[in-house]
């Protein structure tokens, strides 16, 4: 999921006006950037950050998000292998369960190989956009891209129609959360549904409380003694991170994350790789998408987006990443690059001195809960279905 392909806009008005958004997007970032750092106390930048858990967003257009029957029906999908052409790939080649749902390589490799790095699916419901270049603006969408993709399961509606009408219980499944049988000649419609039930299953994919929520609530409350118990290069790190080294400019919220586009100039391109156009790509995938919040299979009549800053195509910039768990999920950036945390921190913040990024990495560290790389499946409610 959101290893999406990129595509060229194929006339030239349309890079330079790409080019023009850019600049203009840059000098409001970078404007709202400033304002907000002058604008909020360390106290208050610190405490932007919580509280956690925090409250997901509302999907309208998935109207079985939250129910019990979809969650079970789109767990059994999202391992289920005869999905793909070759009855072998699943979504959990990809999101593995050890791995903190992303796979431990540089670039995706399903059916074949891909350009961008595996996102973890932890905390997703957070966000209004999805994959690294946006492309999709639902979280089905989100799971149907990968289905369809020929360099990932390579499938199609029919053969996925097959299998929910064939597969052990889950024409019972289906029926239990759509309320329907997968009806014959209805093989798209059958498709969207499995990847609704497969959102309502990644929806559930949470991260749980860390070292920094902790002290983050005792500096809430005042509580000295529970503040101590946060290390120090911890404290010093994270004044750093909403600080000088402008971290929290783009890593801020609850989720660490501000849903936005952003080019990360520090950031070499690889050698040999193909320019990747990201939100410029992604936008234009999703404006040709049957599938995305505006067209018919969207459950809400009104049609509506509720994601902010749909009509920029932002060239060569990338969804911002969530920090919690980040130690445990390299490795980094859109494509990969980057091995380690400390290399990551020098790519994204301001300047610092090695003992300073020392002190950033070690306030990451404090973001990753108990679970860790090893994660659990949700919990799913028992079928009645074989």
């Amino acid at each position: 999921m959101g290893t999406s392909r990129s595509v060229g806009w194929g006339k030239f008005g349309l890079r330079c006006l790409a080019a023009c958004a850019l600049g203009l997007s840059m000098v409001s970032d970078l404007a709202q950037a400033a304002t907000e750092a002058t604008a909020k106390s360390p106290v208050q930048r610190i405490l932007a950050h919580g509280p956690w858990p925090a409250p997901t967003l509302r999907d309208t257009s998935n109207r079985v998000l939250g129910h019990e029957a979809a969650i079970e029906f789109g767990y059994r999908m999202f391992r289920e292998p005869r999905l793909s052409s070759n009855s072998y790939v699943s979504c959990v080649t990809c999101h593995q369960t050890d791995r903190a749902f992303t796979d431990g390589i540089a670039r995706a490799h399903a059916l074949g190989p891909l350009p961008r790095n595996t996102p973890t699916l932890a905390n997703l419901q957070l966000q209004h956009w999805f994959g690294w270049d946006g492309a999709s603006d639902s979280l089905w969408l989100a799971s149907l891209r990968p289905m369809l993709d020929d360099r990932e399961m390579g499938s199609d509606a029919a053969r996925i129609a097959h299998v929910v009408r064939t597969g052990d219980g889950l024409a019972c499944r289906y029926q239990n959360s759509f309320a329907a049988r997968p009806a014959r000649h209805a093989d798209e419609l059958v498709m969207v549904n499995a990847a609704k039930a497969i959102a309502a299953f990644v929806a559930t994919m949470r991260t749980g409380r860390t070292r920094f929520d902790d002290y983050r609530d005792a500096l809430l409350k005042g509580d000295r003694a529970a503040m101590q118990r946060f290390p120090l290069a911890a404290q010093r790190g994270l004044q750093i991170f909403v600080g000088s080294g402008g971290c929290a400019s783009c890593h801020t919220g609850p989720n660490f994350s501000d849903g936005r586009f952003h080019a990360n100039p520090a950031l070499p391109a690889r050698p040999g790789s193909e320019l990747d156009l990201g939100r410029a790509g992604g936008i234009g995938l999703w404006r040709a998408s049957a599938y995305n919040r505006l067209g018919r299979f969207s459950d809400d009549p009104r049609r509506l987006i509720s994601a902010p800053t749909v009509a920029q195509p932002l060239p060569a910039r990338f969804r911002t990443p969530s920090l919690r768990n980040v130690a445990v999920t390299p490795p980094y950036m859109h494509d990969g690059s980057v091995d380690s945390l400390k290399e990551a921190a020098a790519h994204s913040a301001a300047p610092l001195s090695r003992t300073q990024l020392d002190d950033v990495v070690g306030f990451l560290q404090t973001l990753t809960d108990t679970q860790g790389a090893r994660r659990s499946f949700p919990p799913v409610a028992p079928s009645a279905c074989n």
